[in-house]
């Protein structure tokens, strides 16, 4: 049997410039769009998957962008179907799920399935795998419906799966990671008890961190900010002094201004969404949060896959909706 993997990723064309250019601004409704592919804890889902697919003994996968939930040949050389492969694994970078994908795909041989599609009590996760030849024969493979040409079997999966396709989802991942609900944890070192802080932080001697709370690499920290319970600081940001963050998250690349008390919310560059009402603030018009420019514009929001994989120099997460990339692992 001939399995591949594929791991579709969303559509960059459809963010605004700030993802791609961080010295660029625009509301987090267009990040919103993107939030799979942002840091949590430091971590990247992205990788997270990779490591999942390498314990399946794959040597390489493909990167995709889909704008539909369907796949299908293309005229593109490269696509996997044209590789002589029985099995394709497709994993839409939408969810973070402790899932066993060896034991899933016995579970596909074993019931000779066409489609198995992973869910659990919510519903799908974006976990399938299917026999190549149903992608060949061009029917409609991802949609949900009674309408579906080809029947679906459910792989039902009971172990911890969290969608991120919110910021508020992507919340209270960081909460479960940070407090052990979910084997997902921060990437740093773990200075109290439910403290982690990146490498190169720097803290002030008169900041106040509270458990549990995670500081990401080269994050500074300034005098009689307060940081937690239950923040996240991704790498190179900024807390101005006097500051509090709690329950809330602060993306890459962000300087939050002195003197704020940020809560229930999500900071990006110079936005914020209330993670309650959804409701998006512009910051950066009062001299409230601004985006720090950064050295490399292709390590913005955690899209950097250059350690996965690179053609030419070229990041493999920049290809065209229409292409396929294969990745070695």
């Amino acid at each position: 049997m001939e399995l591949a993997a594929v791991v579709t990723m969303p559509s960059l064309g459809q963010f605004a410039p700030a993802v791609e250019f961080p010295e660029v601004d625009s509301p987090i409704s267009s990040i919103e769009r993107a939030v799979s592919l942002l840091p949590i804890l430091g971590n990247k889902l992205l990788q997270i998957w990779t490591d999942r697919i390498r314990g399946l003994g794959l040597r390489s996968l493909w990167l995709t962008s889909c704008s539909h939930d369907a796949l299908h040949v293309g005229s593109d050389p490269q696509d996997p179907f044209r590789q002589g492969v029985e099995r394709l694994l497709v994993i839409n970078l939408a969810s973070y799920a402790e899932m066993d994908l060896d034991d899933m795909l016995h579970f596909h041989c074993q019931n000779q399935s066409m489609v198995t599609e992973a869910c659990d009590s919510n519903g799908w996760l974006g976990v399938s795998i299917l026999n190549c030849s149903v992608a060949v024969s061009g029917r409609n493979i991802h949609t949900h419906t009674e309408s579906s040409q080809v029947m679906r079997n459910a792989y039902p999966f009971r172990g911890y799966a969290k969608r991120i396709i919110s910021p508020k989802e992507r919340q209270e991942l960081v909460a479960d990671g940070l407090t052990g609900t979910c084997a997902m944890r921060p990437l740093g070192s773990e200075l109290a008890q439910q403290v982690w802080i990146g490498e190169n932080a720097s803290l002030a001697s008169s900041a106040r961190v509270v458990g549990p709370s995670y500081i990401g690499d080269r994050t500074i920290v300034r005098e009689g900010a307060t940081i937690g319970p239950f923040a996240s600081v991704e790498h190179d940001c900024v807390v101005d002094y006097g500051t509090t963050v709690e329950h809330a998250a602060v993306l890459p690349y962000t300087h939050l201004a002195p003197g704020l008390r940020f809560r229930k919310a999500l900071a990006d560059g110079g936005h914020l969404q209330d993670l309650e009402s959804g409701t998006i603030v512009n910051l950066e018009a009062g001299c409230l949060a601004h985006r720090i420019p950064s050295e490399s514009p292709r390590e913005t929001h955690g899209l950097d896959v250059v350690n996965i994989a690179s053609r030419e120099g070229e990041t493999a997460w920049r290809c065209p909706s229409t292409e396929w990339r294969q990745v070695k692992l």
